[in-house]
Protein backbone atom coordinates (compact mmCIF):
# COMPACT_ATOMS: atom_id res chain seq x y z
CA UNK A 1 0.00 0.00 0.00
CA UNK A 2 1.46 3.36 -1.02
CA UNK A 3 2.48 5.81 1.69
CA UNK A 4 0.12 8.77 1.93
CA UNK A 5 1.92 11.91 0.68
CA UNK A 6 2.71 14.45 3.36
CA UNK A 7 1.95 18.15 2.91
CA UNK A 8 5.04 20.38 2.47
CA UNK A 9 6.69 21.89 5.53
CA UNK A 10 8.22 25.34 5.11
CA UNK A 11 11.50 26.41 6.67
CA UNK A 12 9.91 28.94 9.04
CA UNK A 13 7.90 26.14 10.68
CA UNK A 14 10.99 23.91 10.93
CA UNK A 15 12.83 26.82 12.54
CA UNK A 16 10.05 27.19 15.13
CA UNK A 17 10.20 23.44 15.82
CA UNK A 18 13.97 23.41 16.35
CA UNK A 19 13.74 26.55 18.52
CA UNK A 20 11.12 24.88 20.71
CA UNK A 21 8.48 27.46 19.73
CA UNK A 22 6.11 25.28 17.65
CA UNK A 23 2.59 24.65 18.93
CA UNK A 24 1.45 21.11 19.74
CA UNK A 25 -0.45 20.94 16.43
CA UNK A 26 2.56 22.21 14.46
CA UNK A 27 4.89 19.75 16.19
CA UNK A 28 2.51 16.85 15.40
CA UNK A 29 2.37 17.94 11.75
CA UNK A 30 6.18 17.88 11.55
CA UNK A 31 6.34 14.43 13.16
CA UNK A 32 3.92 13.04 10.58
CA UNK A 33 5.98 14.65 7.81
CA UNK A 34 9.15 13.03 9.22
CA UNK A 35 7.74 9.52 8.75
CA UNK A 36 8.95 9.79 5.15
CA UNK A 37 12.70 8.83 5.07
CA UNK A 38 13.42 11.46 2.40
CA UNK A 39 11.89 14.15 4.60
CA UNK A 40 13.91 12.88 7.56
CA UNK A 41 17.14 13.32 5.57
CA UNK A 42 16.20 16.85 4.60
CA UNK A 43 15.27 17.63 8.21
CA UNK A 44 18.63 16.34 9.49
CA UNK A 45 20.45 18.53 6.96
CA UNK A 46 18.35 21.53 8.01
CA UNK A 47 19.08 20.81 11.71
CA UNK A 48 22.83 20.70 11.11
CA UNK A 49 22.73 24.03 9.32
CA UNK A 50 20.52 25.44 12.11
CA UNK A 51 22.99 24.40 14.77
CA UNK A 52 26.00 25.80 12.89
CA UNK A 53 24.13 29.01 12.21
CA UNK A 54 23.52 29.35 15.94
CA UNK A 55 27.28 29.49 16.40
CA UNK A 56 27.58 32.04 13.58
CA UNK A 57 25.10 34.43 15.20
CA UNK A 58 27.30 34.56 18.29
CA UNK A 59 30.45 35.59 16.43
CA UNK A 60 29.63 37.12 13.05
CA UNK A 61 27.45 39.84 11.52
CA UNK A 62 25.30 38.47 8.72
CA UNK A 63 24.28 40.43 5.59
CA UNK A 64 20.84 38.88 5.32
CA UNK A 65 19.79 40.67 2.12
CA UNK A 66 22.92 39.59 0.23
CA UNK A 67 22.57 36.06 1.55
CA UNK A 68 18.95 35.83 0.44
CA UNK A 69 19.73 37.06 -3.06
CA UNK A 70 22.45 34.44 -3.45
CA UNK A 71 20.23 31.69 -2.10
CA UNK A 72 17.49 32.61 -4.57
CA UNK A 73 19.95 32.25 -7.44
CA UNK A 74 20.72 28.68 -6.28
CA UNK A 75 17.19 27.49 -5.59
CA UNK A 76 16.99 25.40 -8.77
CA UNK A 77 20.45 23.83 -8.52
CA UNK A 78 20.76 20.13 -7.49
CA UNK A 79 21.47 19.51 -3.83
CA UNK A 80 25.06 18.33 -3.17
CA UNK A 81 25.86 15.12 -1.34
CA UNK A 82 25.89 15.42 2.43
CA UNK A 83 28.45 13.76 4.68
CA UNK A 84 27.52 12.26 8.02
CA UNK A 85 27.64 14.72 10.88
CA UNK A 86 26.83 14.30 14.54
CA UNK A 87 24.09 16.72 15.53
CA UNK A 88 24.66 18.25 18.94
CA UNK A 89 21.81 18.96 21.39
CA UNK A 90 19.97 22.14 20.52
CA UNK A 91 19.14 24.94 22.97
CA UNK A 92 15.50 25.05 24.02
CA UNK A 93 13.25 28.06 23.49
CA UNK A 94 15.81 30.73 22.66
CA UNK A 95 14.72 34.37 22.79
CA UNK A 96 12.85 35.38 19.59
CA UNK A 97 15.64 37.69 18.37
CA UNK A 98 18.07 34.77 18.50
CA UNK A 99 15.73 32.65 16.37
CA UNK A 100 15.54 35.38 13.73
CA UNK A 101 19.28 35.90 13.81
CA UNK A 102 19.84 32.18 13.40
CA UNK A 103 17.57 32.04 10.35
CA UNK A 104 19.50 34.93 8.83
CA UNK A 105 22.77 33.18 9.55
CA UNK A 106 21.42 30.02 7.92
CA UNK A 107 20.99 31.94 4.68
CA UNK A 108 24.59 33.07 4.70
CA UNK A 109 25.83 29.64 5.69
CA UNK A 110 23.77 28.00 2.96
CA UNK A 111 25.42 30.24 0.37
CA UNK A 112 28.89 29.38 1.64
CA UNK A 113 28.14 25.66 1.67
CA UNK A 114 26.34 25.69 -1.67
CA UNK A 115 23.22 24.21 -0.05
CA UNK A 116 19.67 25.34 -0.79
CA UNK A 117 17.63 25.18 2.40
CA UNK A 118 14.50 26.51 0.74
CA UNK A 119 13.51 23.46 -1.29
CA UNK A 120 13.10 19.81 -0.32
CA UNK A 121 13.95 17.07 -2.79
CA UNK A 122 13.71 13.31 -2.82
CA UNK A 123 17.21 12.89 -4.22
CA UNK A 124 19.11 9.92 -2.84
CA UNK A 125 21.58 10.79 -0.03
CA UNK A 126 23.34 8.75 2.62
CA UNK A 127 21.22 7.96 5.67
CA UNK A 128 21.76 10.46 8.44
CA UNK A 129 21.47 9.97 12.20
CA UNK A 130 18.32 11.54 13.62
CA UNK A 131 18.78 15.08 14.90
CA UNK A 132 19.01 15.34 18.68
CA UNK A 133 16.87 17.76 20.66
CA UNK A 134 17.49 18.88 24.21
CA UNK A 135 15.19 20.26 26.90
CA UNK A 136 16.66 21.88 30.01
CA UNK A 137 15.10 23.43 33.10
CA UNK A 138 16.44 25.84 35.71
CA UNK A 139 14.25 27.07 38.56
CA UNK A 140 10.94 25.44 37.56
CA UNK A 141 9.76 22.05 36.30
CA UNK A 142 8.37 21.65 32.78
CA UNK A 143 5.97 19.23 31.09
CA UNK A 144 6.29 18.27 27.40
CA UNK A 145 5.63 15.43 24.96
CA UNK A 146 8.18 13.17 23.23
CA UNK A 147 7.89 12.21 19.51
CA UNK A 148 6.20 8.87 20.42
CA UNK A 149 3.50 10.59 22.48
CA UNK A 150 5.07 9.82 25.88
CA UNK A 151 4.69 12.59 28.46
CA UNK A 152 7.63 13.90 30.49
CA UNK A 153 7.70 16.09 33.61
CA UNK A 154 11.27 17.42 33.81
CA UNK A 155 12.16 18.60 37.31
CA UNK A 156 14.22 21.67 38.19
CA UNK A 157 17.87 21.88 37.07
CA UNK A 158 17.56 18.88 34.75
CA UNK A 159 18.25 18.08 31.09
CA UNK A 160 16.75 15.52 28.69
CA UNK A 161 18.26 14.73 25.27
CA UNK A 162 16.25 12.75 22.71
CA UNK A 163 15.99 12.22 18.93
CA UNK A 164 13.54 14.31 16.91
CA UNK A 165 12.07 11.01 15.71
CA UNK A 166 12.45 7.50 17.12
CA UNK A 167 13.71 5.61 14.05
CA UNK A 168 15.57 2.73 15.73
CA UNK A 169 14.20 -0.50 17.20
CA UNK A 170 14.17 1.19 20.62
CA UNK A 171 13.26 4.60 22.00
CA UNK A 172 16.42 5.77 23.77
CA UNK A 173 16.89 9.08 25.59
CA UNK A 174 19.47 10.51 28.03
CA UNK A 175 18.73 12.18 31.37
CA UNK A 176 20.70 14.35 33.75
CA UNK A 177 18.74 15.37 36.83
CA UNK A 178 15.19 14.15 37.45
CA UNK A 179 12.12 13.38 35.36
CA UNK A 180 8.81 11.54 35.58
CA UNK A 181 7.78 9.56 32.50
CA UNK A 182 4.34 8.39 31.39
CA UNK A 183 5.40 6.14 28.50
CA UNK A 184 3.25 5.25 25.52
CA UNK A 185 2.92 1.46 25.28
CA UNK A 186 4.83 0.00 22.31
CA UNK A 187 6.17 -3.56 22.81
CA UNK A 188 8.02 -3.47 19.48
CA UNK A 189 10.06 -0.44 20.57
CA UNK A 190 11.27 -0.61 24.20
CA UNK A 191 11.71 2.74 25.94
CA UNK A 192 15.15 3.29 27.50
CA UNK A 193 16.44 6.05 29.76
CA UNK A 194 20.21 6.35 30.07
CA UNK A 195 21.46 7.99 33.27
CA UNK A 196 25.22 7.64 33.42
CA UNK A 197 26.05 3.92 33.63
CA UNK A 198 22.50 2.99 34.57
CA UNK A 199 19.80 2.11 32.04
CA UNK A 200 16.07 2.03 32.75
CA UNK A 201 14.04 -0.12 30.32
CA UNK A 202 10.24 -0.23 29.99
CA UNK A 203 7.55 -1.09 27.44
CA UNK A 204 4.83 1.24 28.64
CA UNK A 205 4.45 2.49 32.19
CA UNK A 206 4.86 5.49 34.51
CA UNK A 207 7.97 5.94 36.62
CA UNK A 208 10.44 8.49 37.99
CA UNK A 209 14.23 8.66 37.49
CA UNK A 210 16.48 10.83 39.65
CA UNK A 211 20.12 11.00 38.54
CA UNK A 212 22.10 13.19 40.89
CA UNK A 213 25.58 13.00 42.33
CA UNK A 214 26.67 9.43 42.94
CA UNK A 215 23.28 7.76 42.59
CA UNK A 216 20.43 6.97 40.20
CA UNK A 217 17.08 6.36 41.88
CA UNK A 218 14.12 4.79 40.06
CA UNK A 219 10.57 4.86 41.45
CA UNK A 220 7.71 3.00 39.74
CA UNK A 221 4.08 4.10 39.86
CA UNK A 222 2.57 1.70 37.29
CA UNK A 223 3.83 -1.21 35.19
CA UNK A 224 7.20 -2.96 35.39
CA UNK A 225 10.60 -1.28 35.06
CA UNK A 226 14.03 -2.86 34.66
CA UNK A 227 16.97 -1.01 36.22
CA UNK A 228 20.28 -2.22 34.77
CA UNK A 229 23.86 -1.46 35.78
CA UNK A 230 27.16 -2.89 34.45
CA UNK A 231 27.15 -5.77 36.97
CA UNK A 232 23.52 -6.02 38.08
CA UNK A 233 19.89 -5.72 37.01
CA UNK A 234 16.62 -5.64 38.91
CA UNK A 235 12.92 -5.50 38.00
CA UNK A 236 10.69 -3.06 39.89
CA UNK A 237 6.91 -3.31 40.21
CA UNK A 238 4.34 -0.64 41.16
CA UNK A 239 5.08 1.38 44.33
CA UNK A 240 8.69 0.18 44.51
CA UNK A 241 11.88 2.16 44.23
CA UNK A 242 15.57 1.21 44.08
CA UNK A 243 18.87 3.08 43.93
CA UNK A 244 22.02 2.45 41.88
CA UNK A 245 25.25 3.63 43.56
CA UNK A 246 27.85 4.52 40.94
CA UNK A 247 31.00 4.30 43.06
CA UNK A 248 30.11 0.88 44.47
CA UNK A 249 28.51 -0.20 41.17
CA UNK A 250 25.66 -1.84 43.05
CA UNK A 251 21.86 -1.60 43.13
CA UNK A 252 20.25 -1.33 46.57
CA UNK A 253 17.24 -3.59 47.08
CA UNK A 254 13.73 -2.24 46.38
CA UNK A 255 11.90 -0.33 49.09
CA UNK A 256 8.41 1.17 49.29
CA UNK A 257 7.85 4.19 47.06
CA UNK A 258 7.97 7.56 48.82
CA UNK A 259 5.10 9.42 47.14
CA UNK A 260 6.45 12.78 48.36
CA UNK A 261 9.39 12.27 46.02
CA UNK A 262 6.99 12.80 43.10
CA UNK A 263 5.46 16.00 44.48
CA UNK A 264 7.02 18.14 41.72
CA UNK A 265 4.83 16.15 39.28
CA UNK A 266 1.72 15.38 41.39
CA UNK A 267 1.66 18.59 43.43
CA UNK A 268 0.77 16.57 46.54
CA UNK A 269 2.62 16.22 49.85
CA UNK A 270 1.55 14.01 52.74
CA UNK A 271 3.16 13.77 56.19
CA UNK A 272 1.98 11.31 58.83
CA UNK A 273 3.65 11.72 62.23
CA UNK A 274 6.80 12.77 60.35
CA UNK A 275 9.74 14.38 62.17
CA UNK A 276 10.26 18.05 61.41
CA UNK A 277 13.81 17.29 60.30
CA UNK A 278 12.42 14.93 57.62
CA UNK A 279 9.75 17.47 56.64
CA UNK A 280 12.43 20.10 56.07
CA UNK A 281 14.51 17.73 53.93
CA UNK A 282 11.47 16.89 51.80
CA UNK A 283 10.52 20.55 51.31
CA UNK A 284 14.07 21.34 50.25
CA UNK A 285 14.01 18.54 47.65
CA UNK A 286 10.59 19.52 46.31
CA UNK A 287 10.92 23.32 46.25
CA UNK A 288 14.68 23.86 46.22
CA UNK A 289 14.20 26.25 49.14
CA UNK A 290 16.80 26.60 51.90
CA UNK A 291 14.99 25.87 55.18
CA UNK A 292 16.69 25.57 58.55
CA UNK A 293 15.74 24.79 62.14
CA UNK A 294 16.79 27.39 64.70
CA UNK A 295 17.61 24.76 67.36
CA UNK A 296 18.27 20.99 67.23
CA UNK A 297 15.35 20.45 69.64
CA UNK A 298 12.93 21.33 66.81
CA UNK A 299 13.91 18.10 65.04
CA UNK A 300 11.83 16.17 67.58
CA UNK A 301 8.59 17.91 66.55
CA UNK A 302 6.29 15.74 64.44
CA UNK A 303 3.83 16.76 61.76
CA UNK A 304 0.68 15.22 60.28
CA UNK A 305 -0.66 17.25 57.35
CA UNK A 306 -1.55 17.07 53.66
CA UNK A 307 -0.86 19.68 50.98
CA UNK A 308 -2.04 20.02 47.39
CA UNK A 309 -0.15 22.34 45.05
CA UNK A 310 0.77 24.79 47.78
CA UNK A 311 3.78 27.12 47.56
CA UNK A 312 6.77 26.60 49.84
CA UNK A 313 5.82 29.65 51.92
CA UNK A 314 2.20 28.44 52.26
CA UNK A 315 3.39 25.02 53.46
CA UNK A 316 5.80 26.58 55.95
CA UNK A 317 3.03 28.82 57.29
CA UNK A 318 0.87 25.76 58.02
CA UNK A 319 3.82 23.92 59.58
CA UNK A 320 4.58 26.89 61.83
CA UNK A 321 0.95 27.32 62.91
CA UNK A 322 0.48 23.60 63.58
CA UNK A 323 3.63 23.30 65.71
CA UNK A 324 3.43 26.76 67.37
CA UNK A 325 6.53 27.98 65.57
CA UNK A 326 7.44 31.14 63.68
CA UNK A 327 9.12 31.61 60.30
CA UNK A 328 11.71 34.33 59.78
CA UNK A 329 13.65 35.25 56.67
CA UNK A 330 17.46 35.34 56.65
CA UNK A 331 18.28 36.37 53.08
CA UNK A 332 16.99 33.55 50.89
CA UNK A 333 16.80 31.17 53.86
CA UNK A 334 13.64 30.44 55.86
CA UNK A 335 14.35 29.71 59.53
CA UNK A 336 11.86 27.93 61.77
CA UNK A 337 12.09 29.07 65.38
CA UNK A 338 10.30 28.06 68.56
CA UNK A 339 10.56 26.35 71.91
CA UNK A 340 11.02 22.89 70.43
CA UNK A 341 9.37 19.58 71.25
CA UNK A 342 10.15 16.93 73.86
CA UNK A 343 11.37 13.44 73.07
Amino acid sequence: MATEPQSPIDDALLGKFLAGEASAAEAERIRRWLTDPANQREYDRFARIWHTAGQLTQTETVNTEAAWQQVRSRMHQPSPAVTKTVVRPLPVRPAPWRSYGRIAAMLALAVLAGVSVWRYTRSSTADQPAALLSVATTSTARQFTLPDGSTVWLNRNSRLTYPATFTDSSRTISLTGEAFFDVTHDPAHPFRVRAGKAVVRVLGTSFNVRSRGDSVQVAVRTGRVQLSAPRQAIVLTPNQQATYQRTADTIRRPVALDANQLAYQTGRLSFVNTSLAEVVRTLHDVYGTDIRLDTPALSNCRLTADFNRESADAVLAVVAETLSLTVRRDGNTRVLTGAGCGQ
